[in-house]
């Protein structure tokens, strides 16, 4: 299974401006969807795991619209999140990141742990960064996220970088 992002359209079949009840009939299709609580004071949202590992979440605006469609590395290797051709969680993050730059904007944020790709409203995370080339631990992205334009006009980067 494949499933290409189209930032800021879709991933996938799930699409953002979806409703809830869209994105719940089709999250269906890869599992039993569930409430999901960001924090206090937050819409909840919905998420599903795919058999595969794949965990696939959306958050919703005001409105009951998809407003963000994140993706979590599955655990099957037949199982691709992809862009532009690009796996996301099978290529290395060095490798990701340099290959967005030759195209868009790429930020840098909580000390390379996280990267946005604002123009493309793509965002990209791993819990931890290589302590050395030959470090495995932090070399692949464990999410992505997706986003409707708008979504992060509210953060400021702490840095940038284009490539």
């Amino acid at each position: 299974m494949i499933i290409e992002l189209h930032p800021p359209r879709s991933a996938g079949r799930l699409e953002l401006a979806a409703t809830g009840d869209e994105i719940v009939a089709t999250m269906r299709q890869f599992g039993e969807p569930e409430v999901l609580c960001r924090a206090a004071g937050d819409r909840a949202g919905w998420c599903v795991t795919h058999p595969s590992g794949l965990f696939l979440s959306a958050y919703f605006d005001a409105d009951d619209r998809a407003e963000a469609i994140e993706l979590g590395r599955p655990t099957d290797p037949g199982v691709a999140v992809t862009y532009g051709g690009l796996d996301i969680f099978q290529t290395p993050a060095a490798d990701l990141v340099e290959a967005l730059r030759r195209t868009t904007r790429v930020l840098e944020e909580e000390n390379g742990h996280s990267y946005t790709a604002p123009d493309l409203l793509l965002a990209l995370w791993r819990p931890t960064t290589p302590e050395d080339p030959d470090d495995a631990e932090g070399n692949y992205f464990e999410s992505v996220l997706i986003a409707e334009p708008g979504y992060y006009d509210k953060a400021q980067p702490a840095s940038t970088t284009a490539g």
